[in-house]
């Protein structure tokens, strides 16, 4: 399985609060007093935030993102991740030999296709 950062992007509204004689006054005003967006640390990083520097300035993403590129950070083979919830997946070895995959969140289990498999066939019957 492989690792992707997927990146998009959506429409960002800007609202700035501004006293003027008319619109495009208003709206010179505007440019002037925010004439760019702020990166603020948090969540990993300088450049995950967006933030403003004033009550009377606000800042809402308000569209559906758009995801429109994607890129590969890593392949590990080894990585298994279960379809339903994305939990990464337990590797099992039976008292067959054969290895299974469970899932540590909602127990599902699976073969080496990601097909759903019943564990109990992947271990030897209790013999009396």
């Amino acid at each position: 399985m492989k690792l992707y950062r997927v990146l998009g992007n959506t429409v960002v509204s800007v609202f700035k609060e501004v006293w003027a004689n008319s619109k495009d006054e208003a709206i010179e005003r505007a440019c002037e007093e925010l004439h760019c967006l702020t990166e603020y640390c948090g969540n990993g990083g300088c450049d995950k935030l967006v933030g403003v520097d004033g009550s009377d300035e606000s800042v809402a993403a308000d569209d559906k993102i758009e995801w429109d590129d994607v890129e590969e950070l890593e392949d590990d083979p080894d990585h298994r991740e279960c379809p339903n919830c994305h939990e990464e997946l337990d590797e099992v070895t039976g008292d067959n030999g054969e290895t299974y995959w469970e899932c540590p969140e909602c127990g599902t289990c699976y073969d080496e296709d990601y097909e759903v498999v019943d564990p109990e066939d992947y271990f030897d019957e209790d013999e009396e």
